[in-house]
């Protein structure tokens, strides 16, 4: 079994997808139940645009080794090839029960639910933007139809002469929250706001925020007891987070401000 692994193995290191079929046939013959020669082929099939019998293949996996990440992530990989974004979705998260730290799996969902966002007639920079700061594909949703991101929004970039005024360095310990690191590694112009229990509209938010910098728009989620402020430059994030974090505003009790907590890889 090792042998045949083996030999398949180099064909696919070639992008010998036809001869790597040979041998992965043989050795589903010879050893029906293991798992990984299936996930095999349905990768060869994968690379040669076969997408129905790669499907096959991984619905097979998913049907009879229930428990095997790969098959769940294979089946998941193969419908977004072939635009299936919503089952994809699916596919995805199911690999993510079973192990919701696999890196593979999560870079993928991000990208799909960025896909059914595009769908649905938004730009990928506002998915992406979306995504960003919310917890889930439906906040996501609600933020985009309230209008939080324009499609005409672009990041805005500062020369080297600019006088940008950075926090000091703070060394947190390693229990601390990243998503609440004062200086702001990534950059983001972006902050979620917890806590905010008292009634406000949108317009308020940002008026409690402009104080700090340009806002580009705000959004008060009332059943979350959230908001969400964008603004024009990340100094001005900053320093709203430095300013704020766990103080009384406008009548909310300790508000928490944080930096989006997930990461969007493009393709």
């Amino acid at each position: 079994m090792d042998e045949l692994g083996e030999k398949g193995y180099q064909k696919c290191i070639l992008d010998d997808w036809v001869g790597a079929l040979a041998i992965w046939d043989e050795a589903i013959r010879r050893f029906p139940k293991e798992k990984r020669f299936y996930n095999n082929r349905a990768l060869c099939y994968f690379h040669r645009k076969e997408y129905i019998r790669a499907l096959a293949d991984a619905r097979y996996m998913t049907s009879h080794f229930p428990e095997y990440i790969r098959g769940h992530f294979r089946e998941g990989e193969i419908l977004c090839a072939m635009g299936s974004h919503d089952e994809a979705y699916k596919c995805f998260q199911r690999a993510l029960n079973l192990n919701p730290s696999c890196t593979e799996a999560l870079n993928e969902l991000a990208e799909v639910q960025i896909q059914m966002l595009c769908k649905k007639g938004y730009s990928r920079y506002q998915a992406g933007c979306a995504m960003e700061i919310a917890k889930d594909l439906k906040e996501a949703e609600t933020i985009l139809h309230a209008g939080l991101f324009s499609a005409r929004d672009s990041e805005k970039y500062f020369s080297e002469d600019e006088d940008i005024v950075q926090p000091p360095p703070i060394d947190l310990p390693p229990s601390a929250d990243l998503r609440e690191d004062p200086t702001n590694p990534k950059k983001c112009c972006s902050l979620w706001v917890g806590n905010m229990t008292e009634k406000m509209t949108d317009q308020q938010v940002a008026n409690l925020f402009k104080k700090y910098g340009e806002v580009k728009s705000a959004k008060h989620c009332t059943e979350r007891f959230c908001a969400f402020v964008n603004f024009a430059h990340y100094e001005s994030a900053t320093k709203a987070m430095i300013a704020l974090q766990g103080k009384d505003l406008a009548g909310n009790k300790k508000v928490i401000l944080r930096w989006p907590d997930k990461v969007i890889y493009g393709k």
